[in-house]
């Protein structure tokens, strides 16, 4: 056998196993799973797969090590539980931090860079200032109980923080406390998205994310009580540690209209 002929039945078995890997990773993304859910037993995942338990355990050691699956003692193996969740209508002032500490962790964050730029026309656009301007760009490593949940990044027009500098940053201050107490900056609103995107090779890094992971990533401006734009916000967000919550609550008359539209003219027939 030559060497050519010798590489490709030795990339075989590599393939298979991440396609039996790959395999297993979307059986546990169905909605039949949730966060924190025990996973079958080893001898069904095994039977499922089509392979060997020693195989298998190679495969969930892997998944448990990248931080997909955790092992509870004697109690078995289960998908890792959501960390952190964010309340999509959560009121600005909350902050971050806040969050974390409501979720039961301890808040801390580490100061990626802190430097000034022009800002191009987008940004310009978003914060309602002219193209060129002088901005601030923070970015900030968010942690809860020390694991990395997020990576955030601000763009803060500088005139309106002066003064404002790293050493702030480092001391692990809360921006959204800092905006108020020293320029009486309070953001009162937001207006966003959140798209899933695939993370960068420094997100990945720095969010201890495998290579090809994708994010939740949260972009919006957020305004004070006058609708002045003070702050564009992009949040890249892990997606095993971090979940979005949504909770709305119907007015009286909402709930009325939707009923009447529900019912049709069905409803007719009850007068």
């Amino acid at each position: 056998m030559d060497k050519q002929t010798e590489r490709r039945a030795g990339q075989r078995p590599r393939k298979a196993y991440l396609a039996t890997r790959e395999a297993l990773q979307h059986l546990l993304e169905t909605p039949e799973f949730n966060p924190g859910d025990q996973i079958p037993s080893e001898r069904d995942l095994a039977d499922m797969l089509g392979i060997s338990r020693m195989t298998l355990r190679k495969i969930l050691d892997e998944l448990i090590g990248t931080g997909v699956l955790e092992r509870r003692g004697n109690r078995g193996t289960f998908l890792t539980s959501t960390a952190i969740e964010r309340p999509l209508t959560q009121p600005v002032q909350l902050g971050i931090s806040k969050i974390v500490e409501l979720n039961g962790a301890v808040p801390s964050s580490r100061l990626i860079f802190f430097h000034q730029a022009a800002a191009s026309s987008r940004i310009a656009r978003l914060l309602a200032i002219k193209t060129g301007t002088p901005v601030l760009i923070i970015k900030r490593l968010r942690l809860a109980d020390t694991k990395p949940f997020c990576l955030e990044t601000s763009y803060l027009p500088q005139e309106r923080v002066p003064g404002l500098c790293a050493e702030d940053m480092r001391q692990g201050t809360s921006l959204n406390q800092l905006l108020a107490a020293r320029y009486g900056i309070v953001g009162v609103s937001d207006e966003g998205t959140i798209r899933v995107g695939i993370m960068t090779p420094e997100e990945q890094e720095l969010l201890q994310a495998e290579p090809g992971s994708p994010a939740l990533t949260y972009r919006g401006v957020i305004f004070d009580s006058d609708k002045r734009p003070n702050e564009y916000l992009v949040s890249v967000n892990h997606p095993q540690r971090v979940a979005f919550r949504i909770a709305t609550t119907l007015s009286s008359g909402q709930a009325l209209a939707r009923r009447e539209s529900d019912a049709g003219p069905a409803a007719d027939l009850l007068v």
